[in-house]
C-alpha cells in the first residue's frame, strides 16, 4: 500500500508565507516538506545527505569516497612537505 501525503496549497500558514515572502519561498517550503517526508516519513527529523555541488545532485558513495581520498592525500602531502 502506497501512502502519500498531500500538501494543501490553501493552508493558512502557506498562504500567509506566500503573501509575505512570495511564491519562491512558498515553493521552497513545500519542496522541503516533500523531501523530508520522502526520506524520513515517520520522524520528520533531519538526516544528513552527501551532496555533489559541482553537478547539483546527490553524491554517490563512490563520489564521496573519491572526495575523501583526494582530501586525505592532499593533507598527507602537506604534512610531509
Amino acid at each position: 500500500m502506497l501512502v502519500q501525503e498531500i500538501i494543501d496549497e490553501e493552508d493558512e500558514k502557506l498562504s500567509r508565507l506566500r503573501d509575505e515572502m512570495g511564491d519562491e519561498a512558498c515553493m521552497s517550503v513545500t519542496t522541503s516538506l516533500i523531501q523530508v517526508n520522502e526520506y524520513n516519513p515517520s520522524g520528520r527529523y533531519i538526516i544528513s545527505e552527501l551532496w555533489n555541488y559541482k553537478e547539483g545532485k546527490k553524491a554517490t558513495l563512490g563520489e564521496g569516497v573519491s572526495f575523501l581520498l583526494s582530501r586525505w592525500k592532499a593533507l598527507k602531502r602537506k604534512r610531509e612537505g
